[in-house]
Formats: structure tokens, sequence, C-alpha cells
């Protein structure tokens, strides 16, 4: 049977990714224990030390330096008789 652990972790990432992109509770909800059974099954049995590491290891990538980008305003033409 091949190891399909890296699968699996890439899959747990998703469901962190986008627990962390909706707004509705439930819906967080639901992802992170998505994400918990993926971790679980690429790691082994269940361990709730292991899964809060790599939760805090996703986050520090997507809470780390992210390049700065510039938003540009244009200028409207006015409209006759302004």
């Amino acid at each position: 049977m091949p190891d399909r652990s890296e699968e699996f972790r890439k899959a747990a990432s998703e469901c962190l990714y986008l627990a962390r992109t909706t707004s509705d509770q439930s819906t967080r909800a639901s992802l992170l224990t998505m994400a918990q059974k993926w971790f679980e099954l690429a790691n082994g049995p269940p361990s709730q030390g292991a899964f809060d590491t790599a939760v805090r290891a996703f986050n520090d990538r997507q809470l780390g330096p992210q390049p700065a980008t510039q938003q540009q305003q244009q200028i409207q033409p006015k409209k006759q008789g302004e």
C-alpha cells in the first residue's frame, strides 16, 4: 500500500486554509474537524499536540511577512455640468 501521508497533510492544510477564509462559524468548525481527521490519517493515532503544532505552523506561514501591495486611485473624469 503506497504511503499517502503527504496527500493527507495537503488535504488538512487546504481545510485549514478554507477555515481561515470563511466567516461562518459552523463551516469553520466543520473544516477544522476535517483538517484534524486528515492530519490524523497522515500521522497515525490521534495526537492533539501534534495537530496543534501543525495548525501553529500553518498559521505562522499565513501570518508571516507578506509582500506589500499598493492600490492606485484612478481619477474619474468630471461629468459635464459639474
